[in-house]
């Protein structure tokens, strides 16, 4: 073996081994973080102290934990439980004003589409003159039979 193919194996290893290490290497925060990780958080964390509170009720009913714990336990998870709701509420008006601006744009879509359902519209009926084929509104020869096509005729429903 060469010591220029050497050279070139050990250069493509360098390279690759850099490219796989390189995203361990960096300090930088990892780039799937939300925009809202605030609310994220808080979501989960409020997630957790509900599924704790559902953890201590069963625990309860089957004699793992004392009434005077429960007791206890159940009221300082429910105090969290209404702090984190109370946090999330605060954070939240920004995502519902996004949704709601979300939802007067469909609202606004609905009804152009509804208006432009109600408006009579015309409907463009071609056929062949000769086979009574039906044929697109661009058309000049019948694709079925090669005869010309006629002019097109607008009909208005009634």
């Amino acid at each position: 073996m060469s010591w220029l193919t050497l050279l070139v194996a050990l250069l493509l290893s360098a390279a690759a081994l850099a490219y796989v290490l390189w995203p361990l290497l960096r300090r930088e925060a990892p780039p799937m973080l939300l925009e809202n990780d605030r609310l994220t958080e808080l979501l989960g964390r409020k997630d957790a102290v509900l599924r704790a509170i559902k953890d201590l009720e069963f625990d309860y009913q089957v004699g793992k934990v004392s009434e005077e714990d429960f007791h206890r336990f159940n009221q300082e998870l429910r105090r969290q439980a209404i702090r984190l709701i109370q946090q999330i509420e605060q954070e939240a008006p920004q995502v519902t004003s996004l949704d709601e601006r979300l939802e007067a744009e469909i609202a606004r879509l609905r009804r152009t589409r509804a208006d432009e359902a109600s408006a009579p519209a015309t409907i463009s009926a071609r056929y062949c003159t000769h086979c009574g084929h039906p044929l697109e509104a661009d058309h000049r020869f019948c694709a079925h039979c090669g005869q010309p096509a006629a002019l097109p005729e607008t009909v208005h429903p009634g």
